[in-house]
């Protein structure tokens, strides 16, 4: 025997609202309480209620849909899947779904973003990798659409945004080598271009000018190449610097085999600071200074952020900036 479809209807007798509350509950609207909302999906969950989205959509032109358009190179990052767990975590218990597309092989953002846009996809969109006068946020601000960015630009007026204080974070690791009694620095990079490289390449520098050190910027390397590149600058060019640090973690077991290979001791000869976001860094079995950055919790926060703007379409955007938490000792070595 074929069981009954559930419907709206069936929600309004099992909760004994009426049919108007279980519909605009179920679309997320603002003029229902809290309360009320979670009795509605708690009953939709129970009785595996499903909405007809093709429906939704002819009516109220809402796909119900978030788009997170993903640039190429953070699919090998560690802590990528984070990243996009967390925002999809967000969207738990409410009426959105995450969509995932990658940006296309050219490097073109705007490409995949007029896709999204033009054919309607998505109610919202989550971008990364911003620079400072980015062409898909001023795109979007006329769009308009609402959207949220991983990472801040130099665009007025103000969009929401939420990111990491890379500046700080530079600034301290620039301190905590100097504790070391470092003085040749340098700060590896990813490829020039993106707001982030401009706020750590600042605070690296301000840092080193504060405490009389000399450091550079590298710019014949950038830590968007492949990992024999990398080992291979390291080899190089490590006996030029007391003390690195680098700006995320995927490079780290070809770097420190280079510094070995070089001939170098960690803590002896060389400290690198590392800003992580997974765990691969402490099963690096050398002295090592980091600072973890939660890209789960930033997940999440893009989320959250795109869903207020949902909800309360008139309010202000939400600017939300980690701090960094102190460098800290990774990994000592057994001093037997």
């Amino acid at each position: 025997m074929k069981t009954p479809k559930v419907t709206t209807q069936t929600l309004a007798q099992a909760t004994g609202l009426s049919l108007a509350t279980v519909s605009r509950a179920l679309a997320g609207s603002p003029q229902v309480l809290p309360g009320t909302r979670a009795r509605v999906l708690e009953a939709a969950k129970a009785l595996h209620f499903v909405r007809d989205r093709a429906a939704v959509r002819l009516k109220t032109g809402k796909t119900h849909v978030l788009a997170f358009l993903v640039n190429r190179s953070d699919a090998n990052q560690p802590a990528f899947k984070d990243l996009m767990l967390g925002i999809s975590d967000a969207l738990q218990d409410t009426d959105y779904h995450l969509i995932v597309m990658p940006e296309g092989t050219d490097g073109n953002g705007m490409k995949a973003l007029r896709y999204v846009v033009e054919n309607k996809l998505a109610d919202g969109v989550v971008i990364t990798h911003t620079q400072p006068d980015d062409a898909r946020v001023r795109y979007l601000q006329q769009a308009p659409l609402p959207f949220v960015t991983h990472g801040r630009t130099r665009i007025t007026p103000e969009h929401a945004y939420v990111d990491f204080a890379n500046e700080r974070y530079a600034f301290d690791a620039v301190q905590a080598l100097h504790a070391q009694g470092r003085r040749r620095l340098a700060i590896l990079l990813p490829e020039a271009g993106g707001t982030f490289w401009t706020y750590l390449a600042s605070g690296f520098s301000e840092a080193c000018a504060t405490l009389g050190l000399e450091g550079v910027v590298i710019q014949d390397m950038d830590l968007d190449q492949s990992p024999e590149k990398i080992y291979q600058w390291t080899r190089t060019h490590a006996r030029s610097f007391d003390g690195l640090v680098l700006t995320r973690e995927a490079p780290v077991i070809a770097l420190t085999t280079a510094v070995l290979d070089a001939g170098l001791r960690l803590r002896q000869d060389l400290d690198l600071v590392v800003k992580y976001s997974s765990h691969l860094p402490r099963y690096v079995r050398q002295p090592l200074l980091g600072c973890f950055e939660d890209i789960y919790l930033t997940g999440t926060s893009l989320g959250t952020s795109l869903l207020h703007q949902m909800t309360a379409p008139g309010a202000a955007p939400q600017h939300i900036l980690f701090q960094p938490p102190p460098i800290e000792s990774l990994y000592e070595p057994d001093p037997r």
